[in-house]
């Protein structure tokens, strides 16, 4: 029997029309095993961080009103969906008073003795905790048999507060325990509900997933099952407010397409550059056992194929994405006295490090005499000015900058020559020029460095010379 992982956000545990459709998704996979992995409430992990940073400052009457606002959201909801006179609303209320005293103890502890990074984790792990015992409460008033397990019980991971990674090896002994037991029953009409974005550390503390951490837990949940048990026919859903994975922004190209068919490697590609649907260390769990993933839309559940299916299948003929990084700056370093001189580019790397400044696009010439970078362009004021102020710098180097955008291209296509002989061709006919090219070997993204003025005219003529026929596709 297959094994379905489905996550739902924020905004599919908005109200009782929300709820009752998870029930309703819940009828269409009455055929699978099912693990249900939820997201905060819309906007709540949001307000325990505000409440965690300025608690000293604010005092207690505004942590007082914080969590009132808190109580009455998830009040609110559990009164729309959960009959008053039932066992669960009585249980879900409870739950919501003891969480949120344990949250004003937490608050408490933060404003005698500092916002240390475990605290951070702690406090935004409220949100999952309450919204995930009240869709585990919900799915048994309705004659489930559905169980509440906080994902710090079978998550291990590492120390990195706020972005942890998990460790896999203790995961899988937690869950060999936990929850093999029951799926590997016929268990087809039980439900866990596992909190997402949260684990633990090996001493106890709560960590929490970083940015994606719902859709995180899915995978992490999923890689796992695969490792310990017996049934390998998995796959994961994420439930989003959208079809899918979108060819092109819809603000550059209002009628782009989704994409139908993608393979891990594509999607990292595009998830990393720009598609905030999906983040890229999702995949790295699923990629390795070739376990799917689907990205299908709440609000249409029974759609039957528009939607975006991760997997090994693509289709090599097919540019999959065309994306944007519209604020971002290249710093161009040049000197002819430092050819072959070892260690330049570790000292520019380096530099920007000790800065906290990431670097997204190199690109060198064969000559050594000029490297360029980018970074984000937020960064850019930072970064010449370390750049600057190094004497080493200084001394041998003419350092210059100029804002700009990047435009990358997504698909096995781009390996072709003749993809990039029209591309180019494309660019040339409007004038625009490309100021610096990266694609690493076998790379299935080639970023293109332009002025910020023409990126909407370029991602314009890529979709007309390269994109339209797959949309046409698409939309038959």
């Amino acid at each position: 029997m297959p094994i379905v992982i489905m996550k739902f956000g924020g905004s599919c545990l908005v109200n009782e029309k929300a709820f009752n459709r998870i029930y309703e998704i819940t009828k269409l996979y009455k055929d699978s095993k099912k693990i249900y992995v939820a997201s905060a409430f819309n906007g709540i992990t949001d307000l325990l961080l505000k409440t965690a940073h300025s608690i000293r400052e604010q005092g207690h009457s505004t942590v007082d009103k914080n969590i009132a606002l808190i109580e009455k959201r998830h009040i609110d909801v559990i009164e729309q969906i959960i009959p008053e006179d039932t066992l669960n609303y009585r249980r879900a209320k409870d739950w919501i008073d003891t969480k949120l005293s344990a949250l004003d103890d937490v608050l408490a502890d933060i404003k005698e003795f500092g916002l240390e990074p475990y605290y951070v984790d702690y406090v935004t792990s409220f949100g999952e905790v309450l919204s995930t015992y009240i869709l585990s409460e919900y799915l048994q008033c309705k004659g489930l048999d559905a169980v509440f397990i906080p994902a710090n019980k079978i998550i291990i991971t590492n120390d990195n507060y706020n972005n942890a990674y998990p460790l896999y090896d203790l995961t899988n002994n937690r869950i060999h325990d936990k929850i093999i037991p029951v799926l590997e029953t016929d268990a087809k009409d039980f439900i866990f509900c596992i909190t997402g974005f949260i684990g633990r550390n090996k001493i106890g503390y709560i960590t929490t997933l970083g940015r994606g951490g719902s859709d995180y837990t899915a995978t992490i949940l999923a890689r796992a099952l695969f490792d310990v048990g017996k049934d390998k026919d998995i796959k994961v859903i994420l439930w989003k407010d959208v079809d899918g994975l979108l060819a092109i922004n819809p603000k550059y190209v209002p009628k782009s397409s989704v994409i139908k068919n993608i393979d891990y490697s594509e999607a990292k590609e595009i998830a990393n550059f720009g598609a905030k649907v999906l983040h890229p260390k999702c995949l790295e769990a699923l990629e390795k056992n070739k376990i799917p993933l689907e990205i299908r839309n709440f609000e249409n559940p029974d759609e039957k194929s528009n939607f975006t299916r991760i997997s090994e299948k693509t289709d090599i003929k097919e540019i999959k994405g065309v994306s944007a990084i519209e604020e971002a700056t290249i710093i161009t370093i040049i000197s002819g006295s430092m050819v072959d001189i070892p260690g330049v580019l570790a000292r520019i790397f380096k530099e920007m490090a000790k800065n906290g400044i990431s670097v997204s696009l190199v690109s060198q010439s064969a000559s050594e005499i000029s490297t360029s970078f980018v970074i984000k362009a937020e960064d850019s004021q930072k970064a010449i000015s370390a750049l600057t102020n190094n004497k080493y710098f200084k001394d041998f180097f003419r350092i210059k900058y100029e804002d700009v955008a990047i435009l990358n291209i997504t698909g096995s296509k781009i390996l072709e020559n003749r993809t990039k002989t029209i591309l180019f061709d494309a660019l040339d006919k409007k004038g625009i020029n490309v100021k610096a090219i990266s694609q690493s070997f076998e790379e299935l993204n080639l970023s293109l460095v332009i002025n910020k003025n023409k990126l909407i005219e370029a991602i314009q003529v890529i979709h007309e010379e390269l994109c339209e026929d797959v949309e046409i596709k698409n939309l038959s």
